[in-house]
């Protein structure tokens, strides 16, 4: 019997993981890829170092040898400026973190602070008791839990088993994106490029390696041609970057973190560290309940309220920097109308 599991082993779910096992609890995390994996995500702001700090791979972070960058080149029309990071205490740093590296590393910590990991892991069903979970069957076997944990990305798990509703904000978005190796004249600082209703980010995000996103805002707005370095590129993907949310991102006994809660578009270079502070507060949460500080119902509240003004908060300053595109895209016109009918919904909706 777990006192709470896990199920992926992102950074979300590896906080979740790591923070639970620190304070003692019994934990198991199930991944279903074998590591290491390349996935997109590299930008890192320089807040994540206090992240890194409390989950205990501060020194793990800062020898892994990743890019670090003081800000960004910001150009629209003719212009380019220099967006420094900064602070009462001058220049900070951010990281261009290669997801395969950063992945492992975590999955490293999690496991040296006695989390038991199922990888790969294949979850074939979730078993409940008197309306809540309480059991998976993983790789054939039944893992039993008294809380779980759902940082399996965008096509969550617990999305699927439980039907959860999930409310958009924006109208579908598709991130365009793809990787060149070599030798090129890009530096280390990473451009952002905004064009009349869309934008593009150039960044070297291995000594050897640049990547390039692309993101239209509305389906009519056109994207510039990429520098030449890229026509050598591997074939693009594409990564579904919806704005959304589930506003019953949590209930009794479980929780959904990262992606699987929620969505914004990767020009805000903060999904790896709101992945990393959902699985913290989730984990907080879980060991609260253990130790009798909180009720199972008020903690999943909690929870759903602090997802809920997390994502407020982000999509307000996505949405602020947006409207100074030349061709704002419509459906910001309908934006905090949206907040008010769909994301306060989750305050009204029964715990399931």
């Amino acid at each position: 019997m777990f006192d709470l599991f896990v199920v992926g082993a992102g950074p979300a779910g590896c906080a979740a993981a790591i923070r639970a096992a620190i304070a003692g609890l019994k934990v198991g995390l199930a991944e279903g890829a074998a590591f290491p994996r390349d996935l997109p995500g590299e930008a890192l702001y320089p807040d994540v170092d206090q992240l890194f700090a409390e989950l205990g791979v501060a020194a793990a972070i800062a020898e892994a040898g990743f890019i670090r960058y003081p800000g960004w080149i910001l150009s629209h029309s003719d212009e380019r400026n220099f967006i420094p990071f900064g602070g009462p205490e001058g220049l900070r740093f951010g990281y261009q973190a290669w997801r395969a590296d950063l992945d492992t590393l975590l999955l490293t910590r999690a496991r040296a602070v006695g989390v038991k990991v199922f990888q790969p892991a294949r979850i074939s069903s979730l078993g409940m008791i008197e309306g809540r979970l309480s059991s998976a069957q993983v790789n054939g076997r039944e893992i039993r839990f008294r809380h779980l944990v759902d940082s399996s990305g965008a096509n969550s798990l617990l999305k699927r088993e439980l039907n959860l509703p999930v409310k958009r904000f924006s109208p579908r978005l598709t991130a365009r994106y793809g990787y060149v190796s070599g030798s090129f004249e890009q530096g280390s600082m990473p451009e952002f490029h905004l064009h009349s209703c869309a934008w593009t980010w150039i960044a070297r995000v291995k000594s050897d390696c640049c990547q390039f996103v692309q993101l239209r805002l509305a389906p009519e707005a056109e994207l510039p041609a990429l520098p030449p370095m890229f026509n050598q590129a591997k074939r693009s993907r594409g990564a579904d970057v919806t704005w959304r949310m589930v506003p019953t991102c949590a209930g009794l006994g479980y929780f959904l973190c990262g992606d699987a809660a929620a969505v914004l578009d990767p020009a805000a270079s903060s999904g790896v560290a709101r992945a990393l502070t959902s699985g913290l507060k989730a984990a907080e949460l879980v060991v609260r309940i253990h130790s009798g500080n909180i009720d199972e119902a008020s903690a999943a509240q909690t929870y759903r309220t602090w997802c809920r003004e997390q994502f407020v908060s982000y999509a307000r300053q996505l949405a602020s920097r947006y409207a100074e595109l030349e061709a704002p895209p419509m459906w910001l016109e309908q934006l905090e109308e949206l907040f008010v009918e769909r994301v306060d919904e989750s305050a009204r909706i029964g715990l399931h």
